[in-house]
């Protein structure tokens, strides 16, 4: 009898552990795809107008995009961080290594610091201008204003970096998220070459 009920109470206990664990492991699996937010929000943006951004470039004057791309392919990229920096420079740089001499393209860089930081804009700015070569001043526009709002329209996560290439429209036709890939800069590109013929 004793042997009968310590056999039931080993087999319920193992069949309950199996239980837990393929819980456990069905519960991950479904977190992380949640957490992975390149699966979640590939190609969202895809087909969008660039929302409208305001402010002045590093070189001091007046910028406003999409509309100053307008007739020529262009990447955008846009980060909250400065720890984003290296994920911007991973699409940035092969994009102007390749195109940055042809006329039918151009490249943005658009830092988004909320509003309250605009009181030690001569501080950031400086500081961006100084670490970033001149010829590039008249590409980095940094927005000082309503985040939100961008995070809203695009979908955005903050603790990423993006890029988005619009054609000569204005229209979001690619987007890439943190650091590039060969695989992605591959697309980026096919993209950019399709996108000016």
């Amino acid at each position: 009898m004793k042997n009968t009920k310590f056999n039931f109470l080993m087999t319920s206990g193992i069949f309950y552990l199996i239980f837990c664990l393929l819980l456990n492991l069905i519960c991950t699996t479904h977190d992380l795809q949640a957490q992975d937010p390149v699966k979640e929000k590939q190609n969202l943006n895809v087909g969008k107008k660039f929302p409208e951004v305001k402010d002045d470039s590093l070189e001091k004057t007046p910028v406003s995009l999409p509309d100053a791309a307008r007739g020529k392919v262009a990447l955008i990229t846009v980060a909250f961080l400065r720890a984003s920096q290296s994920q911007l420079n991973s699409w940035l740089e092969p994009f102007v290594e390749k195109y940055g001499n042809k006329s039918g393209f151009t490249f943005y860089e658009v830092p988004m610091l909320a509003g309250g930081y605009r009181l030690m804009r001569l501080i950031i700015d400086g500081g961006m201008r100084s670490g970033i070569p001149k010829e590039k001043h008249k590409n980095v526009v940094t927005m000082y204003g309503d985040v939100q709002k961008y995070i809203k329209a695009l979908n955005l996560d903050t603790r990423y970096g993006y890029a988005f290439l619009l054609d000569r429209e204005g229209i979001i036709r690619w987007e890439g998220q943190g650091f590039s890939t060969p695989e992605k800069l591959k697309e980026l590109f096919e993209t950019a070459e399709r996108l000016a013929k």
